[in-house]
């Protein structure tokens, strides 16, 4: 759906069979991380090459909701057992910092209205009592830790939302959207303008990194690029390029749809429902954008194929058309998009095992635009410095 309204986008040339071209960096996918990864060593004044398969944003950066979500796939409350208070304090301030990160290179490269960038907050909507209390847990322990929630009643919510029974949601005020195509793109555009050298439709094969230094890559055209160090940004797909990565980070498919403009108003704050297996947004022009419900068929969920879920589309077209005022909307786009969940549900970012020429930054589970811009810019922070400390919160370390 962000493809077929964004604007026409001129695809860079492919690197051809007799291209063989030297930089000091080259940077593998262009997704949000590795845009992310992209502006801060183009402004560093390093020489990129940046590589993409298909086009910009054309996997899961442009296949999802367009979500700026804080923290990571599960409840605070659920994070904190599983990490810690400590750790899980640190990763969920993280994701703050990445929006903020966000926010900034928006708003410094003039993109807020051209992406439609908006913080609005977002609603983590209850579903039934246990989850109530799970949400009231969260949203005391993130209030405790420095984190700005708050608790909203029934009589709080938008009505659409009270129709349905809902009874009450922790509103976190400082959550975002923006059109991800439109974003990434965006960037991409400035850094071509200021030397990057962007090539689209430029599949790399092969990978070749015994050291710092030594760094090539092939690309299925047969065009190679020799560089000092290359940074590896294609989360579900980083597996066919890291063999390591392969068994750390699994290809996971998410469902999505879009409707035709509906009335305004029936969902003014994006929502994320259902322990985040449920999500959707309402837009300015009044389309909805939902996806999720992939816990109905897990198992079928897996993979690299961006296929339709018959089952998984019915009963979320069923679901928005319950709500009032929905029940005759009209379904314009149906997608999907394969994202990479990592074996712990945190993303791998640093040194990989076996390839000591290349970095990654992968295994962002579902929530990409929670944390792959700032895991980028981390990337770039080692390249240019040695150490990021995202990178050290985040290394490969604690799941060799």
């Amino acid at each position: 759906m962000w493809h077929v309204h964004a604007p026409r986008h001129q695809v860079r040339a492919a690197l051809s069979a007799q291209d063989s071209v030297q930089a000091d960096v080259v940077v593998i996918g262009a997704g949000v991380c590795g845009a992310g990864a992209v502006h801060a060593l183009q402004q560093a004044g390093v020489d990129v090459v940046w590589l993409e398969a298909g086009e910009v944003a054309g996997e899961a950066t442009g296949r999802n909701a367009g979500f700026i979500l804080q923290g990571t796939a599960e409840r605070y409350d659920r994070a904190v057992a599983l990490m810690g208070r400590d750790r899980a304090r640190a990763v969920h301030a993280v994701s703050v910092n990445n929006h903020a990160r966000m926010r900034a290179v928006i708003e410094e490269l003039g993109l807020v209205e051209h992406c439609s960038y908006a913080q609005r907050g977002s609603l983590q909507l209850a579903g039934g009592p246990r989850e109530e209390d799970e949400l009231r847990t969260s949203a005391s322990w993130l209030q405790a830790d420095g984190f700005a929630a708050e608790v909203w009643s029934a009589d709080q919510l938008p009505s659409a939302l009270q129709a349905k029974g809902y009874r009450m949601a922790v509103f976190l005020p400082e959550d975002g959207e923006l059109d991800p195509v439109r974003f990434v793109r965006g960037v991409a555009q400035h850094g071509v303008g200021q030397g990057v050298r962007l090539f689209e439709n430029s599949s790399v094969v092969d990978l070749q990194a015994p050291s710092p230094g030594e760094v090539r890559v092939r690309t299925a055209s047969g065009g190679q690029v020799h560089a000092q160090l290359a940074l590896v940004c294609t989360n579900a797909r980083a597996g066919g390029l890291v063999p390591w990565l392969d068994s750390i980070v699994e290809p996971v498919r998410g469902q999505m749809l879009s409707t035709a403009p509906a009335p305004a108003g029936v969902f003014p704050i994006p929502i994320y429902a259902d322990h985040g297996y449920d999500y959707w947004r309402q837009l300015d022009d009044g389309r909805v954008v939902l996806g999720g419900w992939r816990n109905l068929d897990p198992t079928a969920e897996l993979g690299h194929q961006d296929v339709l879920h018959e089952g998984i589309q019915d009963r979320m077209t069923a679901f928005l058309r319950s709500f009032p005022g929905l029940e005759q909307v009209r379904i314009e786009h149906r997608w999907s998009g394969t994202m990479g969940f990592s074996r712990d549900g945190l993303p791998v970012v640093g040194p990989v095992p076996g390839l000591p020429g290349a970095l990654a930054a992968v295994g962002f589970t579902g929530h990409g635009f929670g944390f792959a811009w700032l895991a980028g810019e981390a990337l770039a922070g080692l390249v240019l410095d040695g150490a990021h400390p995202v990178a050290e919160l985040l290394s490969s370390g604690r799941l060799r």
